[in-house]
């Protein structure tokens, strides 16, 4: 199978989307509404809303396209590295917070530290619900017959044991949390799965290399709108349209997708570079905290009496080291796979 150079290049704007969202989030919730930066803060806000749906539809158009999914090299190769991914980086976020706090704590407390992970590991979590049902997607599409011992595992995983967890006398918040992050909540993100791999199917012509932006642009200028409104209202700055099930970040996520979907077959001159930038993108979003982190240590941030161009040389400095580090960590044989 050719390497998809327009699908890489579709992550790592995802993938620097995120960066923003995380890299602006305090600023802009702390932001004035009456100041100069709100308007164009809040734009920007809203605009990189749509990069959590890309990477399940990216998902959706590489696995969901193939002929045939192997159930075993596909638990080993997708659900349990993504779940080994999710101990190993909860671990090492967990005890980074205890020493940064100086206090250890209960081993109790700690381990439910680990169990729940850092506030961005939700994704890995919800990557792993929607993979386990991927087969049962790829069955269903391509009429291909479904062992059903994966269903039967599935279901007596997700629904039987997790629901048994909750049936403590006096609920155990280690085991509650454990049923959070195996949510069927989670399964809402199948609806971008299958956008992804519906929208692989069809073609695009060049006028949706500019048809596609106009959408992206007028739905972020109209998101943002909105946004402000309800600010104004609320009399804080909000983030009304947010979510990633709001209309508004449907299309934005739609209409990117279709924007790198049309470059499909164009000869790219840095392919290596981009190959090596896509790699790297998963690391890159499991260690941009504790990058972001770092970096406000050493006192760099974003200053409040220049929040645009504070935020955009911050979220740049914030990728660029992310993007560096990731790429010499994955050189070394036994960090590769932790990444």
């Amino acid at each position: 199978m050719n390497r998809r150079y327009e699908l890489d290049l579709c992550r790592i704007c995802a993938c620097v989307m995120v960066l923003v969202i995380h890299a602006c989030s305090g600023v802009y919730h702390d932001c004035p509404l009456d100041s100069a930066a709100f308007v164009p803060l809040n734009f920007i806000s809203t605009a990189v809303r749509g990069s959590v749906p890309l990477f399940f539809m990216l998902s959706g158009t590489l696995m969901l396209d193939r002929e045939r999914l192997e159930l075993r090299p596909f638990l080993r190769g997708h659900v349990l590295r993504l779940l080994g991914l999710f101990c190993f980086w909860s671990l090492l976020y967990a005890a980074g917070g205890r020493v940064a706090s100086g206090s250890f704590g209960s081993l109790y407390d700690f381990a439910c530290s680990v169990v729940a992970g850092h506030y961005h590991m939700w994704f890995l979590s919800a990557m792993i619900m929607c993979y386990l049902f991927m087969p049962v997607l790829h069955s269903a599409l391509h009429g291909v017959k479904l062992d059903a011992r994966w269903l039967l595992g599935v279901l007596l995983f997700t629904v039987l044991l997790m629901a048994n967890f909750n049936l403590t006398p006096d609920p155990a918040p280690l085991l509650n949390r454990i049923t959070l992050n195996f949510s069927f909540d989670y399964l809402a993100y199948l609806l971008y799965i299958i956008l992804g791999w519906r929208l692989g199917q069809m073609s695009f012509g060049k006028r949706t290399l500019y048809t596609a932006p106009a959408v992206f642009l007028l739905c972020a200028a109209l998101a943002s709108a909105c946004n402000r409104w309800y600010s104004n209202y609320r009399g804080y700055a909000d983030g009304w349209l947010f979510s990633y099930f709001s209309l508004p970040n449907f299309i934005m996520a739609g209409a990117l997708f279709c924007f790198f979907s049309a470059l499909r077959g164009h000869k790219f001159r840095r392919e290596k570079l981009i190959r090596e930038l896509s790699d790297c993108t998963l690391g890159v979003y499991l260690m941009h905290p504790l990058v972001i982190n770092i970096l406000e240590r050493f006192g760099i941030g974003i200053a409040a009496a220049r929040p645009i161009p504070g935020s955009l040389g911050f979220t740049a400095l914030l990728a660029l080291s992310c993007f560096a580090l990731t790429y010499i960590a994955r050189r070394l044989p036994l960090v590769r796979r932790l990444l």
